[in-house]
């Protein structure tokens, strides 16, 4: 059962008042996905917005040639379909599971009937938004000024950041990645990025573990990813 309570956890909607949520709650739908499952492709009609609520998925900007862009990782407590959500256009990226999910999805009808008489939970979603644009402008400088080795050390950090936890005295990513998704998040290659990988294993400063990468020496990476 979906509650008041589920849909405050999410900081879009925390603001709203007990009464919003619950109205909110009532038409809200649960849904579950398996790993490997596209919740929408990208230029779908968008009528909803999902809140994560367990596991994680990517967001995945698709070119006509077949290739792809990983825009970034979302994980429990993040939102996605905002963008459709305000101005009701097909879906700006496609978002995949990268291990078995569940989100709450509300549609967008309801939801904006309840932002319109909550400002200050229409700017929390403006403030999500603005980050969003943030997060590609900071993207678009990576691969401006960085070189691959820069833009790759500096996305394993990022992603330790995120989705880290302590293992064995490392940092393990912990994220079902494969090669050719860390190459699709900074613009390279699958070859390009193992042979990288492959020179900071041998140093001790990364260990592969399967599809999960461990930062054992981080300030090695540090130096390099500025």
């Amino acid at each position: 059962m979906i509650t008041a309570d589920t849909l405050a956890r999410s900081p879009l909607l925390s603001s709203l008042p007990v009464e919003s949520l619950e109205r909110l709650a009532r038409a809200a739908r649960r849904r579950t996905y398996r790993r490997g499952e596209v919740v929408f492709h990208q230029g779908d009609s968008g009528d909803s917005l999902h809140l994560l609520q367990a596991g994680r998925v990517k967001v995945v900007l698709d070119a006509e040639s077949g290739e792809e862009a990983v825009l970034a990782i979302l994980g429990p407590g993040d939102a996605f379909g905002e963008l459709s959500m305000i101005d009701g256009q097909p879906r700006s990226a496609t978002i995949e599971a990268l291990e078995p999910i569940e989100t709450v999805s509300l549609a967008r009808k309801d939801l904006l009937q309840v932002l319109r008489a909550n400002p200050a939970a229409m700017e929390r979603l403006l403030t999500a938004l603005a980050e969003m644009v943030r997060r590609a402008d900071e993207g678009l400088a990576d691969l401006i000024f960085l070189d691959l080795e820069g833009r790759l050390v500096k996305k394993l950090l990022e992603l330790a950041a995120d989705h880290g936890r302590s293992s064995d005295g490392a940092v393990e990513i912990e994220l079902p990645m494969t090669q050719e998704d860390l190459a699709a998040m900074i613009g390279a290659t699958r070859a390009s990025v193992n042979k990288v990988l492959g020179w900071y294993e041998d140093r001790g400063a990364i260990q592969r573990r399967g599809r999960r990468i461990a930062i054992i020496d981080p300030e090695r990476l540090r130096r390099r990813s500025t």
